[in-house]
């Protein structure tokens, strides 16, 4: 298996889509794994408000990883930390990591948010904000490593959710 990482274009949209609804319809727990809209994804990719990184093996995303640039959009999870609109305008959602569950073990998702941290970095100060599911072991563990600091327990796309918030300079 040779695995290919790189930054993913507005070609990439329609097999992130199916990814993501793969890798939801696998999990055990689906509350886990809150999706976007399709046509949100679409729109985001096509403005320029998503980002994605892929690692694909041939011609088949194996696993992917979408930033959210929201501004003073609602969805800006700034909101729920009650931050200040020049707050608010630093802040990427770190959005949705997802990796095929044959891919699993190889440190797809850890790898896909490093890329997309590297390049924010490169742009200047962000405020990294991300949501997990408490239960979510995997995901939790993943982020608290990269550096990532619960900020708040909260109730978000029809469940509890943990906010966590990591500082790039």
């Amino acid at each position: 298996m040779a695995l290919t990482i790189r930054k993913g274009t507005a070609s990439d949209t329609e097999q992130f889509i199916q990814l993501l609804d793969t890798v939801r319809e696998s999990m055990e727990y689906k509350e886990w794994f809150y999706l976007d809209p399709h046509d949100f994804v679409r729109e985001a990719m096509k403005n320029g408000k998503m980002e994605l990184w892929v690692a694909m093996d041939g011609d088949r995303m194996a696993a992917a990883f979408d930033i959210l640039r929201p501004g003073l959009d609602a969805y800006n999870y700034g909101y729920d930390l009650n931050f200040t609109q020049e707050q608010l305008l630093r802040v990427i959602n770190m959005d949705s990591a997802a990796v095929l569950p044959e891919y699993r073990g190889l440190g797809l998702q850890r790898k896909l948010i490093a890329m997309g941290e590297e390049q924010l970095r490169r742009e200047g100060e962000h405020i990294l904000l991300c949501t997990v599911h408490p239960d979510n072991r995997f995901s939790l563990d993943n982020v608290l490593k990269q550096g990532y600091q619960i900020q708040r327990k909260l109730d978000k796309y029809g469940s509890v959710r943990y906010l966590l918030r990591k500082d790039l300079k």
